[in-house]
């Protein structure tokens, strides 16, 4: 069934007085996001990248010269178990007879020439098909996970925080998008050719594969200019850089002196400001602060969020959401009647345009659609219209970027509202963000409640650890890159460790708790978060997990709290070791306030 926008209008009367009840209890303690939201890519501009598959030695011999010649730069996607093989023949399965980097040149890469390094995969293995190019034998889901998490883990041990994937041959269907979500935050294709329009599809960029014979530097140029007609990203994809490059297009070799005059071409177009080279990640859409509370569920359905069919949709705790923290997610499965979940409401500037971005993966689904619509509110909380943004209505994994501007100068806050209306739709929501892409109202600062954020004076100040020997302070440069010589390291030993923070006087409302979290090496297990509760005579009488971070590399925590009880005079942090785990981390830069 496909809901029109006046049926979804309808729709919203008989949820009133839902809607005015969470509105009221919101509106004391949600206020305008701080003016000049710092927002990469906030329209649509044209872009160019530079990509190279495999982790080829050309890639710092021949590419990363010729690109810093003209102030560009590229992304590298490694594979991990290739590093090393500096001789040919060797057994990468990429191919044989070409030299691939150490790890050593891969950090003059990132280091000297300023490249993005990205993942593609353990072992080159396809990871979906079998014959031909791939493997014979089709992998495992459990086997498709290793050769993601296991890259990761290696880039992350060797000093790299890898958040864009390419998978090799582009071989991919929906459920292995759905397992490349769950550890990075891009995946850029092969096969699926084209520029990408903003404000993109993360989970899906589309590219030009470079062959010699095939694409030459005319048609390149060409897509530059039809980047910049239209406002579009252009990726360029290429593999091996030789001075004599091989003819025979299926080598996936390009020459240098090509790859130069296209270098030149671009730099000529950055020049004249009407196009911007960009590694890949800093190609998507993202920024800070989010607007929207509990983005990754870590607190369920709480901190606002809400639903009208609580039987079909609920939290999970079954690692079906995505990066940067799969664990949790919102799962809709269809019913009888229309199931909505119901972001909580956020005030918005008419003036401002913005942008909604969330993990969708519909795993299946036999008729019907599950959508996006954008409730508007007036001052005194009356719903006064909507927008229609978004659907999809087939099986698929992605991430729905859409834009948002308010209906009216009328409109003083917004909702995002998420349905599934057919049959046999189960799906995944997580990672929910609402960008201002504009200045917004300006609220007071907000004071960090905690002292010793910054960890500048070790563990003091109130913070306190039952593990001096394995939590310790760290004053060798590992923390927040906007402070980063003194943080707290965090080593796992066999049994659950913990660091508690001072204790915080709250009153009823929302807080929002921030630090720097870089899980440096791990096994299994999680660097987990956990708020204790205290009343007014200082016992513990409560208690909120909140998130459980099982990725190697940088997660920014964003955790939002609430006291449980008007009994909670008091909370602390507790961030948790997990035993066994082969966990060492970095913990900086906390901060805990009162919006």
């Amino acid at each position: 069934m496909t809901r029109t926008r006046s049926s979804l209008a309808r729709g919203r009367a008989k949820l009133a007085a839902v809607a005015g009840a969470v509105l009221a209890l919101t509106a004391a303690v949600l206020t305008p996001t701080a003016a000049n939201a710092a927002v990469d890519n906030p329209a649509p501009a044209a872009l160019v990248s530079f990509t190279f598959d495999d982790g080829q030695a050309s890639a710092l011999t021949q590419a990363a010269p010729t690109l810093q010649k003209y102030g560009l730069t590229g992304t590298n996607y490694v594979i991990t178990n290739c590093v090393g093989m500096t001789t040919v023949p060797n057994t990468c399965r990429a191919n044989t007879d070409v030299p691939y980097l150490t790890w050593a040149q891969i950090t003059q890469l990132q280091n000297t020439y300023g490249w993005e390094i990205g993942s593609h995969t353990v072992d080159h293995q396809c990871l979906v098909s079998v014959g031909n190019d791939c493997q014979a034998t089709k992998l495992t889901a459990a086997q498709v996970d290793a050769e993601l998490a296991n890259s990761k883990a290696a880039l992350v041990a060797n000093g790299f925080n890898p958040t864009a994937f390419a998978p090799p041959y582009g071989d991919y269907d929906m459920s292995a998008v759905a397992r490349v979500a769950k550890y990075y935050s891009s995946m850029r294709g092969f096969a699926d050719t084209g520029n990408n329009p903003w404000p993109l599809g993360d989970y899906l960029l589309r590219d030009v594969p470079v062959q010699e014979v095939t694409t030459p530097v005319a048609n390149l140029k060409a897509q530059v200019d039809a980047a910049i007609a239209n406002k579009q990203w252009v990726i360029f994809t290429f593999h091996d850089i030789r001075p004599t490059p091989s003819r025979v297009p299926d080598d996936y070799q390009y020459g240098t002196a090509e790859l130069d005059q296209l270098a030149a071409y671009v730099q000529t177009k950055v020049t004249a400001g009407q196009v911007k080279n960009v590694n890949v990640s800093k190609g998507l859409v993202t920024g800070s602060p989010n607007m929207m509370p509990n983005p990754t569920f870590n607190n369920g359905l709480g901190d606002g969020w809400r639903t009208d069919a609580p039987a079909t949709i609920t939290a999970d705790a079954a690692n079906n959401g995505s990066y940067p923290d799969f664990a949790k997610s919102v799962k809709l499965v269809s019913g009888a009647t229309t199931g909505h979940l119901f972001s909580p409401t956020v005030p918005v500037t008419p003036t401002t345009n913005y942008v909604f971005k969330a993990f969708l993966n519909v795993a299946a689904i036999t008729t019907g659609e599950v959508g996006f619509y954008v409730d508007e509110y007036n001052a005194a909380g009356a719903w006064i219209s909507g927008q229609f943004r978004k659907r999809e209505n087939s099986r698929w994994v992605e991430s729905m970027n859409f834009t948002y501007t308010p209906s009216s100068t009328n409109v003083a806050s917004a909702s995002l509202q998420i349905w599934a209306a057919g049959t046999g739709i189960t799906a995944y929501v997580d990672n929910v963000q609402m960008l201002a892409l504009g200045a917004e109202a300006t609220p007071p600062p907000a004071s960090n409640l905690v002292a010793n954020g910054t960890f500048d004076a070790g563990i003091s100040s109130g913070w306190t650890t039952d593990s001096a020997a394995t939590i310790v302070a760290d004053a060798a440069n590992h923390g927040s890159p906007a402070n980063p010589v003194n943080s707290v390291k965090l080593t796992a030993t066999t049994a659950n460790k913990h660091l508690f923070s001072p204790q915080v006087a709250v009153t009823p409302g929302t807080y929002k708790l921030a630090g720097y979290l870089n899980v440096a090496a791990r096994t299994s297990g999680e660097v987990g978060f956990y708020i204790d509760e205290y009343n007014a005579a200082g016992q513990w009488i409560s208690g909120q997990y909140k998130l459980g971070v099982t990725v190697a590399g940088v997660t920014n925590v964003d955790l939002t709290y609430s006291p449980s009880t008007t009994a909670v005079a008091k909370a602390s942090l507790q961030v948790i070791v997990q035993g066994n785990s082969g966990v060492q981390a970095y913990f900086d830069d906390v901060r805990w306030t009162k919006p």
